[in-house]
């Protein structure tokens, strides 16, 4: 006979608390279980903060920005509580890439605000991208280029995989935890609400915001706004101050040669700034009486470029078309339209035009609308040495080679414009000036008549420093070639843009130097008095005139 089996009186008890169990929701856990879980928690709520706090402008970067409250914190987590197990992952997936591209967009801020000093627009600016390639992968090797590239992608995935890793741990949180932080993210939301609510009524600043929204309404209003541009310069390019009043024939200049020589990053901070104001006065001090001892006279006033810290050719295209071409939209709206540039409308009247961009070395169809009868990029100007990084010849090659193989052979009066390069960042290496009779065909630039190693923009005052003598170089050399060969030209010596500012900081000015140079003074003279001045070094109250502002000036001052 089977006996019935004892119960053991132990079996009705509860184990003993060896402080290695607890119970969460009705789940036994243990506890570095549950610490490590509230840790990991903790860590993804606090990712989460940075990435809605990372500032998109440089000067935010400091600890107050980080101190700040973003109401849309515990509005996120109160949804991914709120959510079912496999909503909560589809949700944390669209967060993950709406916070992504928020990232990315103030990254390219950061970028921006570091070259131009302005917002980045997608829309318009998305090209931006390519010439920073051409940029980084001159300055520093394809190869490097593209392991810093790869990198930056790496991080980047890496990051967005984090992200998404952090608010699906925040949504899978279950049991007691779960009411609990649901209890804390509704007091949060309370408090800080009141909080910002009281903010806005004060009009004062406090520790709590909410900018997110208000960024993305910004960002849809900027791109709005650039979609209208578009449309209010499609009508600004029927409206031709010059042409619609009479055909230009620049009488006054009859027989002489115009050449219009744009000077890269020459702006109002190289004059005026502290740190360069002494050694940039002594330059065009000494380039003026390089000009006057060879007879040559010279005024000089500022112009106000449309653009800051990089992306010449819209300041170029800004002075050829007489109209504010401050984007790049704008910009290929303008070289498929039938407007006729400064360049365009000296081809009308009679000179044979001419453009010589050492810096272009690949196709360019966009200079079909500049109207030079002869373009010289950087294959066709013959530069036989080594190039200096980015900066593919020195501007004494560009000058001779421009003198004795294009100007000089011309059997007509020619009008020129030249974008010279040495001035270019990244200011290293940069070229010794020599003898104007050995530079030939550039082969003299054997890796030789130069000096300057890689700088890292880390340092910089030694970045500084570079930018300083490649205009100590540029502007001696151009006084040079002003006074060897002018002769009876007017030449026109103009700055394109400020700096980046890395070297004078976030300055208000856009403005930028122009000269005009002529032996005969009587054409000088024509210039208004209340906006020009003898000598090289422009007023520092005289008023400045838009850069697009040029074309017409030029189109009637030297008419009769």
């Amino acid at each position: 006979m089977n006996r019935p089996l004892r119960r053991n009186k132990d079996q009705n008890r509860l184990p003993e608390s060896t402080g290695s169990t607890v119970v969460i929701g009705g789940d036994s856990v243990s506890s570095p279980s549950l610490w490590r879980s509230v840790i990991v928690l903790s860590l993804s709520v606090a990712l989460v903060y940075l990435a809605l706090l990372f500032p998109s402008h440089p000067g935010k970067f400091g600890w107050s920005n980080w101190a700040q409250f973003p109401l849309e914190l515990p509005v996120l987590i109160l949804l991914l509580l709120a959510a079912n197990q496999k909503i909560g992952r589809w949700l944390s997936l669209l967060l993950t890439l709406a916070i992504g591209l928020l990232l990315l967009l103030r990254l390219a801020d950061l970028g921006s605000y570091l070259a131009f000093n302005r917002r980045f627009s997608p829309l318009l600016e998305i090209h931006l991208v390519a010439d920073g390639w051409n940029l980084a992968s001159t300055a520093v090797g394809r190869f490097e280029a593209g392991i810093i590239v790869a990198v930056v992608f790496i991080l980047l995935l890496a990051l967005g995989f984090l992200l998404y890793r952090c608010l699906c741990t925040i949504s899978q949180v279950k049991g007691k935890t779960r009411t609990v932080s649901l209890g804390f993210v509704g007091v949060a939301l309370l408090i800080g609400g009141t909080a910002l609510a009281y903010e806005h009524r004060t009009h004062r600043d406090g520790p709590v915001e909410a900018n997110v929204i208000p960024e993305i309404a910004l960002r849809i209003t900027s791109l709005q706004r650039s979609i209208a541009d578009q449309r209010t310069f499609t009508g600004e390019l029927g409206l031709d101050n010059v042409m619609n009043v009479a055909t230009p024939t620049f009488g006054a200049l009859a027989g002489r040669d115009v050449i219009l020589v744009f000077v890269e990053s020459y702006g109002r901070g190289y004059l005026d700034a502290e740190r360069f104001s002494a050694t940039a006065h002594s330059r065009l001090a000494k380039s003026e009486s390089t000009l006057s001892e060879s007879g040559l006279s010279v005024k000089s006033s500022w112009l106000t470029s449309p653009v800051r810290g990089g992306r010449s050719w819209l300041a170029q295209a800004t002075l050829q078309s007489g109209l504010e071409i401050d984007n790049q939209a704008r910009f290929d709206r303008l070289v498929t339209s039938d407007r006729l540039s400064l360049s365009g409308l000296f081809a009308q009247a009679g000179w044979y035009t001419t453009g010589i961009m050492p810096a272009i070395q690949l196709a360019w169809p966009e200079g079909v609308w500049y109207g030079y009868e002869g373009l010289y990029t950087n294959s066709e100007l013959g530069f036989s040495g080594e190039r200096f990084g980015y900066v593919t010849m020195p501007d004494q090659y560009t000058l001779s080679h421009f003198e004795n193989h294009i100007r000089q052979p011309s059997a007509k009066p020619m009008m020129a414009t030249l974008a010279l390069l040495s001035t270019h960042a990244p200011w290293t290496p940069l070229p010794q000036k020599i003898d104007w009779e050995l530079v030939g065909d550039g082969s003299i630039y054997d890796g030789s008549h130069r000096f300057g190693d890689p700088i890292s923009w880390e340092y910089r005052e030694q970045v500084q420093d570079m930018y300083e003598k490649s205009f100590d170089y540029t502007l001696d050399i151009l006084a040079e070639y002003a006074a060897r060969y002018a002769d009876d030209a007017l030449m026109i010596v103009v700055g394109d843009h400020q700096p980046p500012p890395i070297i004078n900081g976030w300055g208000n000015s856009a403005d930028v130097p122009i000269h005009i140079i002529s032996k005969d003074k009587f054409l000088l003279e024509r210039l208004p008095a209340n906006e020009w001045v003898n000598g090289m070094l422009p007023d520092a109250d005289s008023p400045s005139q838009r850069m697009s502002s040029l074309r017409q000036t030029l189109s009637t001052l030297f008419e009769h």
